[in-house]
């Protein structure tokens, strides 16, 4: 010391014009003990070694001391800011001489970001206005990141329009990101292809990555936590690029190309991801040594298989304009922060320029690759309809020529003709004797079901008082009964409506007496619900007495079903419903009457207070062993109204679902000709 005495180093005289960067120098303390004192001392001034552009120094342990000599103030009395970059450094002090002495100002990552006097994601320090530039400033650093240290001088204005700039560029990356994201998750809910999950993980966790290095984390997510930015990345830059390689090998289809790489590539992915884990017990240097050591090849081999598979699969060949400059850009910045080469803006800011043009580019790209791919499928299926043309047309041929060698075998078997025949009426012989059977078991239901009923009756009837519950036992009975009766008429006036050769016993019937005797005031008590309405004058309809009843009763009781007990069912008898009426003459018949042809007709009109017929079931409930959507528990067959419809339309009328409206409750009307299109339906064969 006594050989160098304490002398000051002297800045140059500095332009007239301010320029950005100020003049630079540097050494090495490994003690990392020095003070500013020490380092500013004559023996150590010898020390320093210029700086021709920024330091690059890639992972030391180090502190770095920085002589830094600052251009004059292009505005006089302006405070200006010396900005340091990147945002991972763990501690900056900066040394400003001040009236013999030094003002130290102290930030870092190590820092809570909260402490610093910008609201900004990168490391500042005032310059004061009042500062002799011919005194230089020292700044110590010391950190576990890689140290490619960058910096610059900003006059205040143009600095706040920095920020400004800066924000709006971050804003719209961020942006970027999300819609990117949002638009990968829609594309593979709605085409369910899996490479659209998989980019988009790809862009979100890239996305973090990137935010975080460039100092965001420290700005939003943890600004009142120091040193929390580095055990952040720590964790994270081993699994991220893991995913990335991940995505590279399935986009690239690394397995189908070059299967025996796609084992390197898992190990890879996995060495990446067991990073994370590691930084635990290790020190971040010796980590981000490693990660930039595997950085450097894994580029390399990725440039290389970027090259060799785009121009072996056409579909996958644009991707090399998407993924080239990126991988490029992780290529420089591994090799920058190992201090191999020097600093330049396009290096600096690569991950976030070549970010944005793969994040804007391989969407377009992905669509691009979706859209061939539909195109292909359409030619695909375009292919396929000509080979089913083509199979189609040899089908053709070959029907032809079995039909020929049909048309011959036809000849030969002439002799089985006569067999079928004989078979048919054997068919038709076993058909009749079904019928037979049919009538003879009806005749065998019949009589011991009559008995009972009589046998009720005569109960009901007694001299004697019956006991408490018997009426009601008996009530039950004949019920049961009549709804046994009902089913066997029936299916009998189904047979015979369904058989050849069936002719319609036409008689003239007192429709007034056959209602008021049936379901009048002497009906049975499960009819006393029915509220009749007869016209003064008599009406007589030439009409199958038997089959006419049948269809009322079937009308008649479906009504009964399905309105509530204790609520009446009503029946009208209109005398006159005249021609051109809206009724559909001849319907079902096959005759082709005219549906105006001025016969008088009778219509009976029944009325229930049930729940009605919904829209849909107005057609489907007169379809045969067809129910609507009736209420549960109601017991029934599907024949009642089909059969009512078929035998109405045998006699040259009608049954319809009338319009309720407003009304509760359906009305069935029964339409019959009075006279004449009975006799020409019983000429019928």
């Amino acid at each position: 010391m006594s050989a160098f005495p304490a002398q000051a180093y002297t800045c140059a005289p500095g332009a007239t014009v301010a320029t950005s960067l100020p003049e630079q120098a540097y050494f090495h303390d490994p003690s990392t003990r020095l003070t500013v004192t020490d380092v500013a001392a004559a023996f150590h001034e010898k020390s320093f070694q210029p700086i021709a552009g920024q330091l690059a120094d890639g992972y030391t342990r180090d502190a770095v001391w920085l002589r830094l000599c600052l251009p004059p103030a292009t505005i006089a009395g302006e405070t200006r800011w010396l900005r340091f970059f990147p945002p991972m450094l763990d501690d900056i002090r900066i040394y400003i001489p001040r009236e013999g002495g030094w003002q130290e100002e102290i930030t870092g990552d190590h820092y809570p970001f909260a402490t610093r006097e910008w609201n900004y994601r990168l490391f500042t320090a005032a310059i004061p206005a009042d500062l002799d530039i011919s005194q230089p400033i020292y700044v110590r650093i010391h950190s576990t990141s890689s140290l490619n240290l960058r910096l610059d001088l900003w006059g205040n204005r143009e600095f706040q329009r920095l920020i400004v700039l800066e924000s709006a560029f971050y804003g719209g990356l961020a942006g970027t990101l999300v819609l990117l994201v949002i638009f990968s998750l829609i594309s593979w809910r709605w085409l369910k292809e899996p490479q659209y999950l998989y980019y988009g993980i790809n862009v979100l966790t890239g996305g973090i990555l990137l935010l975080l290095n460039a100092g965001f984390g420290s700005q939003f997510i943890y600004p009142e936590t120091a040193g929390a930015n580095d055990y952040g990345i720590a964790w994270l830059t081993g699994p991220i690029l893991s995913i990335h390689v991940l995505f590279f090998t399935h986009l690239f289809a690394i397995r189908q190309h070059l299967p025996r790489l796609y084992p390197f590539m898992w190990i890879l992915a996995f060495g990446y991801a067991a990073l994370a884990p590691l930084s635990l017990f290790t020190d971040w240097r010796n980590v981000g040594v490693l990660i930039q050591f595997m950085a450097i090849p894994t580029a390399m081999t990725w440039v290389s298989l970027l090259v060799f598979i785009g121009f072996k699969d056409k579909e996958r060949r644009a991707y090399i304009f998407a993924f080239t400059p990126w991988v490029l850009g992780l290529l420089a910045n591994a090799i920058l922060r190992m201090g191999s080469i020097s600093e330049h803006f396009l290096i600096n800011y690569s991950s976030e320029i070549t970010g944005l043009f793969h994040l804007i580019l391989l969407p377009i790209l992905i669509i691009n690759r979706t859209r061939k791919a539909e195109r292909e499928k359409d030619r695909a299926l375009a292919r396929e309809l000509q080979e089913a043309h083509r199979v189609e047309r040899e089908l053709e041929g070959r029907v032809s020529e079995r039909t020929a060698a049909l048309q011959e075998e036809i000849k030969t078997r002439g002799r089985l003709q006569q067999q079928l025949q004989e078979a048919l009426a054997m068919e038709q012989a076993t058909l009749d004797n079904q019928r037979q059977l049919v009538a003879m078991l009806s005749h065998e239901f019949r009589t011991p079901l009559s008995i009972i009923d009589t046998v009720a009756q005569r109960l009901e009837m007694g001299t004697l008082p019956p006991p408490r519950e018997l009426p009601k036992r008996i009530g039950k009975i004949r019920h049961a009964v009549a709804r046994l009766l009902d089913l066997l008429e029936n299916c009998l006036a189904d047979e015979r409506l369904n058989g050849t050769g069936t002719e319609l016993r036409l008689e003239a019937l007192n429709v007034n007496a056959h209602l008021q005797q049936n379901y009048g005031d002497t009906a049975v008590e499960e009819l006393r619900r029915i509220r009749l309405t007869l016209p003064s004058e008599q009406v007589t309809l030439h009409c199958d007495h038997h089959l006419f009843g049948i269809a009322l009763g079937n009308l008649v009781s479906n009504a009964l079903k399905y309105s509530p007990a204790g609520s009446t069912v009503d029946i009208r008898l209109l005398p006159s419903g005249g021609s051109g009426s809206g009724n559909k003459m001849g319907s079902g018949t096959g005759i082709g009457l005219p549906e105006n042809g001025g016969t008088e007709k009778v219509c009976i009109e029944i009325r229930d207070q049930g729940p009605g017929i919904p829209p849909e079931d107005r057609e489907r409930i007169f379809e045969r062993f067809v129910r609507g959507s009736s209420p549960a528990g109601k017991p029934g067959t599907g024949l009642g109204l089909h059969l009512a419809r078929l035998l109405a339309r045998r006699h040259g009328g009608d049954v319809e679902l009338a319009e309720s409206g407003d009304a509760p409750g359906a009305t069935f009307i029964l339409t019959l000709p009075r006279s004449g299109i009975g006799d020409l339906l019983s000429a019928l064969p």
